[in-house]
């Protein structure tokens, strides 16, 4: 596809998405749009992998956030991981809450990982590593996939720090997010206005940097992760199809 159709593709899209923006009942909600959109992951600049982002309702004001990635050309040849990850929520006006978290990083009992938040307890019921635990549950808690919506609402209301409690390997810490500013990024030889945002996680030298789309700040562009002692991890967007 060449870039002039590809731009026109997106920018048909931006604008349909834009539009519904403009129905929240306050300045300060966040309308989602589901999608579906696929990226390219690359490990110290070699293409490793193709992962899958989607954002979709399931009934009423739940949604979920689920992502695949697979690996491509020789590296499938010497890996069967195929890490998947869901995380179900509700969304509606002054309400977001996560329902559940499923993890699974590949064959065997321990590469699966799920939490259950229980609302009316309190508590954050955790399978990890086959071993079990309860967490005291916290309000305005978030993980690595509804963390796209704590940047949409952050943009929307003009905020730019914040600390928040996350649920990160089993646990609950805190976690900064920052607004670094703005930058371009290259999809397919489209260059799209992006916001910038750094996460840090307590007790973790492992850095975050997200860069979304600033006509929908829920959708990332790119992705990288920073982590001392290993090579950058980069997501790139490829394509993405808006549900219409």
């Amino acid at each position: 596809m060449t870039n002039s159709r590809l731009k026109h593709r997106y920018s048909l899209a931006l604008s349909l998405l834009t539009l519904l923006w403009l129905i929240p009942a306050s300045a300060d909600e966040v309308s989602l749009r589901g999608y579906n959109a696929t990226y390219k992951l690359y490990k110290g600049g070699m293409y490793l992998a193709n992962t899958n982002l989607s954002l979709k309702r399931e009934s009423g004001n739940r949604w979920h956030w689920r992502m695949k990635t697979k690996a491509r050309g020789i590296y499938a040849m010497l890996t069967k991981k195929q890490p998947f990850s869901e995380t179900v929520f509700s969304h509606a006006p002054g309400d977001f809450r996560i329902h559940q978290i499923t993890i699974n990083d590949g064959p065997g009992e321990k590469k699966r990982e799920s939490a259950k938040f229980d609302w009316d307890r309190g508590r954050v019921e955790v399978l990890r590593k086959n071993k079990t635990s309860s967490l005291d549950l916290v309000p305005d808690i978030y993980d690595l996939q509804s963390l796209h919506l704590l940047a949409a609402k952050m943009e929307r209301q003009q905020i730019k720090h914040v600390t928040v409690d996350f649920y990160y390997k089993g646990k609950i810490k805190k976690s900064s997010f920052v607004s670094s500013g703005k930058k371009s990024v290259n999809v397919n030889g489209t260059s799209i206005p992006a916001l910038v945002y750094e996460q840090r996680i307590a007790r973790s030298d492992r850095k975050m940097r997200y860069y979304y789309d600033a006509e929908n700040p829920h959708l990332p562009l790119r992705v990288e992760r920073l982590e001392s002692g290993e090579s950058p991890s980069v997501l790139t967007l490829d394509k993405v199809d808006w549900a219409l």
